[in-house]
């Protein structure tokens, strides 16, 4: 890889990465359904627009490197994306949820960023666990608690009467 390109590529990833901190921390803050009085639509636009960011970063990176990565990490980096797609879909649907309010939005609402917001961690836990000694164990490991974990932040904000 030439310098100007590798130079480019790792400002991509560092754009990639802060796209993701903005995400984890705006995205808390989006889960709860919107009311008009609650000071948070800001934090819900950044979370939208990191998202937006990091889906974009990520196919970046993925068509700069495709040539030089093997089929598995074509596989899963292209996994990945399509991750991040279907969580822009998602994202999305909780906002038109939210605007038409209609019979049972809230939950709506809540489990499409709870989506997006689960997704977000396990994409910052998948890459790491990929590199531990047992990657065919600790992957899986991880989806399953993923998937506990976004059914904890449903319950939870059901128990809190869905605001």
């Amino acid at each position: 890889m030439k310098k100007g390109s590798a130079l480019l590529r790792s400002a991509v990833v560092v754009i990639h990465a802060g796209a993701g901190v903005c995400a984890l921390f705006s995205g808390l803050a989006t889960i709860a359904p919107p009311r008009t009085d609650d000071g948070r639509g800001w934090l819900r636009s950044l979370y939208v627009a990191s998202l937006t960011v990091l889906l974009v970063t990520l196919v970046v990176v993925l068509a700069a490197d495709w040539n030089s990565i093997d089929l598995t990490t074509r596989a899963l980096f292209g996994g990945l994306a399509v991750v991040a797609a279907v969580m822009l879909y998602r994202i999305t649907r909780a906002y038109e949820v939210a605007g038409t309010q209609g019979e049972g939005w809230q939950e709506q609402y809540i489990r499409h960023v709870a989506f997006t917001y689960v997704a977000l961690w396990a994409g910052f836990l998948v890459i790491p666990a990929l590199r531990l000694p047992y990657p065919h164990l600790t992957v899986p490991l991880i989806g399953i608690a993923v998937l506990l974990i976004r059914g904890t932040l449903i319950d939870r904000y059901k128990a809190r009467g869905l605001t």
